[in-house]
């Protein structure tokens, strides 16, 4: 096997140096890393190369030189845990890169805490584009009562975490901020969400969340009341739990509920969808105050409400990979033709209608190339008490159509 000729070191201060790692600095004849690490080593008379190109072209530069002797690079605490590791190992053969894996600053953060981080999950907002992850980890941490550890950067900082929770009502964390851990500038604050969102942090800082107040639990077919409908609008139990089964909701989808009403089947979906994002599409101000209300009640953190009409307002939601359209009207047909012009390969549209002129209007619109959508009728009765027995009362019957593209 041939010798290493990159060694990527962890380390977040001088200090992490080990004896192996030490004699390492001193053959190396090229050093690479961040510039706050590379301050770490004054006396490297070899080549620096800074980050400070880009990491495409950084990791390019460190390829072309280290085909001429050895070359260490910089990294903060493991580069294997949210770090540079998986991007250098496909520019370079990785039987010729040693890992030399230092302590994280999540470590360091729950050991200021005093508490166990295997109870913990980690994501990071470090150079991402938009909050999916970090959301839909806010959702997990807060049912199952855990912490959150997040990683920011200058642009997602720990005021732009609490900015996105309480826009979505999620007040039930308080938000502890490590802010250069391990440098005689260290400091750690304890905020609610609402301090944290007026407040300025160092860029070189990590943000653990804690439920502080875990929010109600969610269950698939739960009794319409639990969700203080208007007037008793809202898809029912049986019809809400069948429809799911249909949408065939994997764990990390886009879903779009249009027509959300009071949202009972965007919360029941988000228990499906640990890992996904949801989308409630409702006109009426009314019921997008409700859907607001049981998504705080609920805990739904990766659920994002709309206020607007479909299909004019479809524009302003990413693509979805299922989608329920539970409300329409005469308009249902270009609400279905818009859905299906958006909907991603392999994904799935159901709606519910009630009428056979509706049934026909819905089948026709998610009819593709000669194929019909499948079309599901559900009738169900509740018992009602009657004298020392009960009866069964009907409910509305209700026509789910499914279309798979």
């Amino acid at each position: 096997m041939p010798e290493p000729l990159v060694h990527l070191v962890g380390l977040s201060h001088p200090g992490e140096v080990t004896r192996e790692t030490a004699d390492l600095f001193l053959k190396a004849k090229v050093l690479a890393g961040p510039t706050r690490l590379l301050g770490f080593f004054p006396d490297f008379k070899g080549r620096l190369i800074p980050l400070t190109k880009g990491l495409t072209a950084w990791l390019q530069e460190i390829k072309e030189a280290s085909e001429n002797g050895l070359t260490v690079v910089l990294a903060s605490g493991d580069p294997n845990f949210y770090g540079v590791a998986e991007r250098l190992l496909k520019v370079l053969d990785p039987s010729l890169v040693q890992i030399w894996p230092g302590t994280t600053m999540v470590q360091k953060a729950f050991a200021l805490l005093k508490k166990p981080w295997s109870k913990g999950e980690t994501v990071s907002a470090h150079g991402r584009n938009g909050w999916r992850d970090f959301l839909a980890a806010a959702y997990r941490v807060g049912r199952l009562n855990g912490y959150l550890a997040v990683y920011t950067d200058p642009d997602n900082t720990p005021a732009k975490l609490a900015e996105e929770l309480l826009e979505r009502g999620q007040d039930h964390f308080q938000l502890t901020v490590f802010e250069d851990l391990a440098t005689d500038r260290q400091r750690v604050r304890t905020l609610t969400l609402n301090e944290a969102s007026q407040l300025t942090f160092s860029p070189l800082n990590l943000a653990v969340l804690e439920v502080t107040n875990k929010p109600l639990s969610v269950t698939l077919g739960a009794l319409e009341e639990v969700y203080k409908p208007e007037k008793g609008l809202i898809t029912k139990s049986e019809i809400r739990s069948a429809a799911l089964g249909l949408l065939d909701l994997t764990g990390s989808e886009t879903f779009w509920d249009i027509g959300a009403g009071s949202g009972s089947i965007s919360i029941e979906a988000g228990r499906l969808l640990d890992y996904g994002a949801i989308h409630a599409l409702e006109k009426d101000p009314s019921r997008v105050a409700r859907i607001k209300e049981n998504q705080k009640r609920f805990g739904l953190s990766h659920l994002t409400v709309v206020h607007g009409s479909a299909p004019e307002d479809l524009k302003r939601l990413p693509d979805p990979d299922r989608v329920f359209v539970g409300g329409g009207g005469v308009n249902l047909p270009n609400i279905l033709k818009a859905v299906l012009e958006r909907l991603k390969p392999q994904g799935v549209l159901v709606t519910a209608v009630i009428s056979p002129p509706r049934l026909t209007e819905a089948v026709a619109a998610m009819t593709i190339n000669g194929r019909l959508p499948e079309v599901t009728q559900v009738a169900v009765a509740r018992s009602q008490p009657l004298g020392t027995g009960y009866f069964l009362k009907p409910l509305t019957q209700v026509y789910l159509i499914k279309v798979a593209i």
